[in-house]
């Protein structure tokens, strides 16, 4: 038997796992999970929300649909998921499809799953090299499980950094993320900032993309979502370094107890504006925001499990009127920094008092509504500037600091 193993083995050797090519957006992903029916006027209503690729359990049948409305695609039902795969039926008809649709301009990539189980990455390797084989460097969208996932089956360790590790490690994914619903019924809210913390370490180390799945819908056990509660989400997300985030759920599934965004009739419901008004201040802000690195992130206020205090002789030295998330981000050059603050108070608004230990010759603001900075009216002494703004529930700003030489 040892024998035939090694001829075998000496007939068909073992193939090299590809090296995988890194993967940047050139677009701030701004993906919606739950997708609608493929329909021209659900993906009519999506791209009018300002979304700029579906991820979800999509065909590549819906491509063409995707590409008449403005619309990427990260394709799944082709064989790409673990029970299919493991058939070789199932293998030979991924690979198929991949060469008959990689040439196909909606085609954002491909939805291998979601909530990764440590025990399953093998298989998941196996799977992203097929996409890696045939169709790099296009990526792979494979959701994490939280760090407050339960210890079993689904994480098997308590070690969630060691869980992200392993996962890079053995999968070599495209970009990282994952879903930490917030604003649950039962207040277990408080390792939010941990898990966004935990990732972007990882992210950093690996070099990859940040993008968190943020909850916009309501299910059983968790409590109605606000204005203030989306915006929070999105602004704590950038303030940790995200490059892209996507909406669970867009559509509705009443006979999964979730109201989405869009209901399964089609009616827009109040979150769909709100939804909508976001992502445009991401199509805004994305370019500026894909070009900075996270740096280091404090919190002011009540410092929550895995978050650090805004240090007081730091380069951002306070920020007062509130409690406030500091994302201080890199941009690479000599006299600019820049900063995304973003409030922790989703349900009142706030005047922020930033005070940087640096003369600065302007502090400007990436304005939304029209994508240009604005200077903003400073205070300045010969060690110190400060600036104030207001800031809606859980709004952030984004500013670029020009430190005098």
């Amino acid at each position: 038997m040892l024998l035939l193993s090694l001829v075998l083995a000496s007939c068909f050797p073992a193939r090299p796992r590809p090296t995988p090519e890194p993967w940047q957006p050139h677009e701030f992903l701004i993906g919606l999970r739950g997708a609608p029916p493929p329909k021209s006027d659900a993906y009519a209503q999506a791209a009018a929300a300002g979304f700029n690729v579906i991820v979800d359990y999509v065909g590549p049948e819906a491509l063409d649909l995707a590409r008449r409305h403005g619309l990427k695609l990260m394709v799944a039902k082709i064989g790409l998921d673990l029970a299919t795969f493991r058939q070789a039926e199932g293998r030979r008809a991924a690979a198929a499809l991949i060469e008959r649709f990689r040439a196909h301009p909606a085609l954002g990539g491909y939805y291998l799953g979601d909530e990764a189980r440590e025990a399953d990455f093998a298989d998941y390797a196996r799977l992203a090299d097929v996409v890696r084989e045939r169709d790099s460097p296009r990526p792979f969208f494979l959701g994490l499980l939280p760090c407050d996932a339960f210890v079993g089956p689904a994480l098997s360790t308590a070690d969630y950094a060691g869980y992200l590790e392993r996962f890079i490690a053995t999968v070599s994914p495209a970009l990282l993320t994952w879903a930490y619903h917030p604003f649950r019924e039962k207040g277990e809210d408080r390792f939010y900032f941990e898990n966004l913390e935990l990732v972007r370490r990882a992210a950093l180390a690996h070099d990859l993309p940040l993008c968190p799945t943020l909850r916009a819908s309501v299910w059983r056990g968790m409590a109605p979502l606000g204005e203030g509660e989306l915006r929070g989400q999105v602004y704590t997300a950038l303030a940790y370094g995200a490059k892209g985030i996507a909406w669970f759920s867009y559509w509705g599934a009443p006979e999964g107890g979730r109201d989405g965004i869009v209901q399964p009739d089609g009616t827009l419901t109040e979150r769909y504006r709100w939804v909508a008004a976001l992502n445009a201040e991401l199509r805004a802000l994305g370019p500026t925001l894909l070009r900075l690195r996270s740096a280091e992130v404090c919190h002011t206020g009540d410092v929550p499990p895995g978050a650090a205090r805004l240090p007081t002789h730091a380069l951002v030295g306070s920020v007062e009127g509130g409690a406030f998330v500091v994302g201080l981000l890199d941009g690479g050059g000599t006299h600019e920094r820049y900063v995304m603050l973003a409030s922790k108070d989703f349900r009142r608004g706030a005047t922020a008092t930033l005070t940087v230990n640096r003369p600065c010759r302007s502090i400007a603001w990436l304005d939304p509504s029209s994508g240009r900075w604005q200077d903003l009216p400073i205070r300045a002494d010969r060690f110190q500037t400060a600036v104030e703004f207001p800031l809606p529930p859980g709004g952030g700003r984004l500013l670029r600091l020009t430190l005098q030489p």
